[in-house]
């Protein structure tokens, strides 16, 4: 006995002190989970947040939203916003300046203050993309501020992502813990500590979000009480088994033990490989505990981490529509094609092709009929395609082709090849729709030797193609310059419509064959103060294409009707002319706006005539002429300009609400030594004439030519030889000054159209 309770006292004591032993490994097995817990969350975290700073990277690399960035055109950048955030999944999506103030954003940010997004970038007017998170209410955003660069930073793009119930569920069922998202007045510490709560001890660890300008943490917890429960049960079984099962206890704690610390160190093992991106094994823990539950999530996670990071990379590298390299790839794949020729001293062509056409397509049978317009023509190149060449989608009705070892001869000769392939059209239902594709051309190595520079060069000389009408250019050096210069021009015509730096010349018009001073025709001047004097031809395409025309437009008119009032408060009567772009013929709302300018400046109707091309009408012609129509209804006189030069029929000619009709410079100037031209005015007055209208001959520079004119039945004429444009205070010193001859009666020596000797 005496030897029994020695022994029984010993194994008292020492099972007292593995008890006590089990107790503090239990505890700190628990506090070690918690930590295992907060790796794997911080991993977590950082996974996603380069998942999702991907996504923001593809927005910021967008054409369409730099584009809208640069000309400030915030319905096109909600468009992409809107389309992209709906793309990715983002809950919110701003564009801010680069002082941190919002400027456009998706329609579910219009709640939010334009004041305080300066926070979610890393300094205003730095250019380090940033992640942090935003409390709103009740709601907490991961976002993410990625410059936006044209090429320079001109802003910041910005998506939220919200921390929502499926977040949380996705860390809980990583962890195994309880898991929860809060915000506080102080950063999280990374120290696991006690709580009680309802009269149970709990272990808890807060972990950052992300570096964040509001403290957002995650809370994981775990009970001690079910931590401790197996020492429970084994201390229970030692009051009623005794000694025996004391052994027994011992055994079951190396048991559990065991059991625990395998699957945490197989599930750590499976959270390095997934820190290092290895996402092929799977982790390797088959039990029906938390632990197997735990291991079947960390499974199912790293299969859908590994398949979203396959899509992303996908999306980031392919363009939606087509599937074809974007332009970020194109750009990396033409920088691998330059490396290879440099190393063999060979040639690569780059085209970039533009359909022509496609946003009349778009109107007319939809958005979904023109992308499926866009994918039959890629598929049409891309069966086409020589072996090594690569085709890309890199904007909205623009490709680019890779032509590896490929001189200028030959790659003109593809082009001419890939104007035919498209020409031939594509069949969408039973409609064939023939494509007009421009095409332009830079090589490496005489037009740059990196792929920014090329892809630059080449959609300088398709924008060169545009502008000329033809189907292939290539490009020349300095054109780059230009298209700066056009940029500069385009970003300055606003300012310079409000700092008075444009102005308005006129040009004076007599009535034939009396020579009366009638009337004058606007003419647009800017003194820009860096470019100097630019002509019309410098500011006015660069402004159309810009879409900026219309606010021009309606500065010279606005402007030419009040120097109309001015001349006739001082007793000159007479008509003021202003020149329409085929933009101002879309203005709906131009005929509310003259008929408001000519009634505040008391301007009778007749008084103002607007000046059309032939061209500008045929761009839309039924939209034009409803449009031309009421200004007619409200009195204003509407004439073609620069008649004889352009494409348009007289079946359309004659369906044009027209008063007057001017005779193009070209055949004026000439008239008198080209019979051919001379031919040409003369029928032209007639046919005039038979359709009710009047007729001005502009460029007349000689007085033979004034009276021939007048001898035709020609109603009005301007020219240098009458006078240059001038200013309005010239213009009214000119009609005191001018004395009226009749060019009708007088006689010269020299007849119209006799031949120089």
């Amino acid at each position: 006995m005496l030897t029994i309770v020695p022994l029984a006292m010993a194994q008292l004591v020492t099972l007292f002190a593995v008890m006590q032993t089990v107790e503090n490994d239990v505890e700190n097995r628990a506090r070690n989970s918690l930590a295992i817990g907060g790796n794997v969350i911080e991993e977590y975290l950082a996974t996603r947040g380069r998942q999702l700073r991907a996504s923001v990277e593809v927005l910021a690399a967008d054409f369409g939203l730099k584009q809208a960035a640069a000309t400030s055109d915030s319905i096109t950048m909600r468009s992409v916003l809107d389309n992209h955030s709906l793309r990715v999944g983002a809950d919110l999506a701003l564009f801010l300046n680069l002082e941190g103030l919002a400027v456009a954003g998706t329609t579910n940010t219009t709640a939010l203050s334009t004041s305080g997004y300066s926070r979610l970038i890393d300094t205003p007017g730095s250019s380090n993309s940033t992640q942090s998170t935003l409390v709103v209410g009740e709601d907490i955003y991961q976002t993410f501020a990625v410059p936006l660069n044209a090429p320079v930073q001109i802003g910041w793009v910005v998506l939220g992502f919200r921390v929502d119930d499926s977040v949380i569920e996705s860390m809980s069922a990583l962890t195994g813990l309880e898991v929860s998202v809060s915000t506080s007045s102080s950063p999280a510490s990374r120290s696991v500590y006690t709580i009680e709560n309802s009269g149970a001890e709990w272990l808890r660890l807060s972990v950052p979000f992300v570096g964040s300008v509001d403290n957002v943490s995650v809370i994981l917890q775990r009970s001690m009480q079910e931590a401790m429960l197996p020492y429970v049960q084994a201390r229970r079984g030692l009051i009623i088994f005794g000694v025996i099962l004391l052994v027994f206890v011992a055994i079951a704690a190396a048991y559990v033990s065991g059991t625990i610390a395998r699957p945490v160190r197989i599930l750590t093992d499976a959270a390095g490989r997934m820190i290092s991106g290895n996402y092929d094994n799977a982790v390797d823990v088959s039990s029906d505990d938390e632990f197997g539950n735990l291991a079947a999530s960390f499974n199912a996670m790293r299969t859908a981490i590994s398949d979203r990071a396959q899509r992303i990379t996908h999306q980031a590298l392919h363009d939606p529509v087509t599937d074809l390299p974007n332009r970020s790839n194109i750009s990396r794949c033409l920088q691998t094609e330059i490396i290879r020729a440099k190393d063999s001293n060979t040639n690569v062509s780059v085209l970039s092709i533009r359909l022509q056409r496609m946003n009349s397509i778009a109107s007319t049978l939809g958005y979904n009929a023109s992308d499926e317009v866009i994918t039959l023509a890629a598929k049409h190149m891309e069966a086409n395609l020589s072996p090594g060449e690569i085709l890309g989608h890199v904007g909205t009705y623009e490709f680019v082709l890779i032509i590896p070892e490929c001189d200028q001869s030959n790659a003109v000769a593809s082009a001419e090849r890939i104007g035919s392939i498209l020409g031939a059209g594509v069949t969408l239902g039973r409609i064939n729709i023939t494509l007009h594709p421009q095409i332009g051309i830079a090589g490496f190595p005489q037009h740059g030797d990196n792929a920014a520079d090329l892809l630059r060069n080449a959609s300088i000389a398709r924008s060169e193609a545009e502008t000329r009408q033809e189907h292939v250019v290539v490009y020349q050096q300095g054109r780059q310059e230009h298209y700066v210069r056009q940029l500069r021009i385009v970003n300055d015509l606003r300012g310079a419509l409000q700092s008075d730096e444009i102005f308005i010349n006129f040009q004076p018009k007599i009535s034939l064959p009396d020579g009366e001073f009638c009337g004058a025709e606007a003419l647009v001047r800017w003194n820009h103060p860096e470019l100097g004097f630019l002509s019309p031809d410098d500011f006015i395409p660069a402004a159309e294409e810009a879409g900026t025309i219309v606010h021009l437009t309606r500065h010279v008119l606005a402007r030419s009707i009040r120097y109309c009032r001015e001349w006739q408060e001082q007793g000159i009567t007479s008509r003021v002319s202003v020149n329409l772009s085929a933009r101002d013929l879309q203005d709906e709302y131009l005929p509310y706006f003259v008929l408001q300018e000519l009634k505040e400046q008391n301007v009778p109707a007749h008084r103002l005539t607007l000046e059309i091309t032939e061209n500008t009408v045929m761009e839309n012609i039924n939209h034009a002429i409803s449009i031309l129509e009421c200004l007619r209804d409200i009195g204003v006189k509407i004439s073609i300009d620069d008649f004889g030069t352009g494409h348009s029929s007289l079946a359309q000619l004659k369906n044009i609400p027209l008063h007057e009709l001017k005779i193009d410079k070209s055949f004026i100037m000439n008239m008198l030594d080209d019979e051919q031209n001379a031919a040409i005015v003369l029928t032209t007055i007639q046919l005039a004439h038979h359709m009710g209208l009047h007729v001005v001959a502009e460029g007349v520079e000689d007085e033979d030519t004034l009276r021939r004119l007048s001898e035709a039945g020609c109603e009005q004429a301007q020219g240098y030889f009458l006078s240059k444009p001038l200013s309005s205070d010239e213009m009214l010193s000119w009609c005191r000054k001018h004395k009226p001859k009749n060019y009708r009666n007088r006689r010269l020596e020299k007849r119209a159209f006799a031949k120089k000797a």
